[in-house]
């Protein structure tokens, strides 16, 4: 079995479905010595859990004096056999030496999320987006997604779409072996990493991490050797920066570029 473990700051940490369904955490001694295995898992209590292949959200929320709490909000792709919960370690003694801390640390336990995962991971790793937010500054984020994904070597890739609350949508691929070709909907990349940024139908953003190619209906970014190429759309034109030489087709009009650290406007 496998464990992901998440702490962090706050008084109150709540776990859902990502549609905010009740996950109906009941109490658990199952991580009690993690099977007799590692004795620190003795020292986390209060602990409940759900057993769901169900996406999920975790959100930790700091409670502000000034009323405007801050909260961590996390998104994880489920999977068969994984099990979620929810419970308290140690306070986290560290910070309470720190000046100006919103609560008293020293009598605060230290929020915990924990994903297990039963069996292999490597086929089903933890998949998962973050993003902070407060009161006076809400999150970005309406809605994540993790839809199908194909590639040459089975279970080496995952997908994620990022659902944006002002319109746009962020379309990612993630391999660990960036020599094969993945594709999810109308996005292909041959990469460690694939991002296309669109926002209300207008391609905005894309990013090539460690890779090859990235190909969208309207984009297509190809580089001989592995490359961090960046092509962002502003102030009315597209701009790029580029770790090796490469080729950039927007609307069939190709562009052939010469590696460039500083942002550069294509024409």
């Amino acid at each position: 079995m496998h464990d992901y473990f998440y702490h962090n700051l706050g008084q109150t940490l709540t776990l859902t479905g990502t549609n905010g369904t009740d996950l109906n955490l009941q109490p658990t001694e199952e991580l009690a010595f993690a099977g007799a295995h590692l004795y620190a898992y003795s020292y986390i209590y209060d602990k409940k859990s759900a057993t769901t292949d169900k996406d999920i959200k975790a959100t930790f929320t700091i409670a502000m004096p000034d009323k405007d709490d801050i909260s961590m909000n996390l998104w994880m792709k489920g999977e068969t056999d994984r099990e979620v919960f929810t419970a308290l370690s140690p306070m986290t003694e560290g910070l309470s030496r720190t000046p100006g801390m919103p609560y008293n640390i020293k009598e605060q336990p230290t929020l915990t999320f924990v994903a297990r995962q039963k069996g292999e991971a490597w086929n089903r790793p933890f998949v998962a987006i973050y993003e902070p937010s407060s009161v006076k500054e809400p999150g970005c984020i309406a809605e994540v997604s993790f839809p199908e994904v194909k590639s040459k070597t089975e279970n080496s890739a995952t997908s994620i779409c990022v659902v944006q609350k002002d319109g746009r949508i962020d379309y990612i691929l993630s391999s660990d072996t960036p020599t094969d070709i993945c594709t999810s909907g109308k996005m292909s990349a041959q990469a460690t990493y694939a991002l296309w940024g669109n926002k209300k139908g207008d391609d905005c953003t894309f990013f090539l991490g460690h890779g090859t190619l990235l190909s969208t209906p309207n984009v297509v970014i190809k580089a001989e050797t592995p490359a961090e190429i960046l092509l962002e759309f502003k102030k009315g034109a597209w701009y790029y920066t580029a770790s090796a030489d490469c080729s950039i087709s927007i609307k069939k009009k190709t562009y052939k570029l010469k590696a460039n650290t500083a942002e550069m406007e294509l024409k």
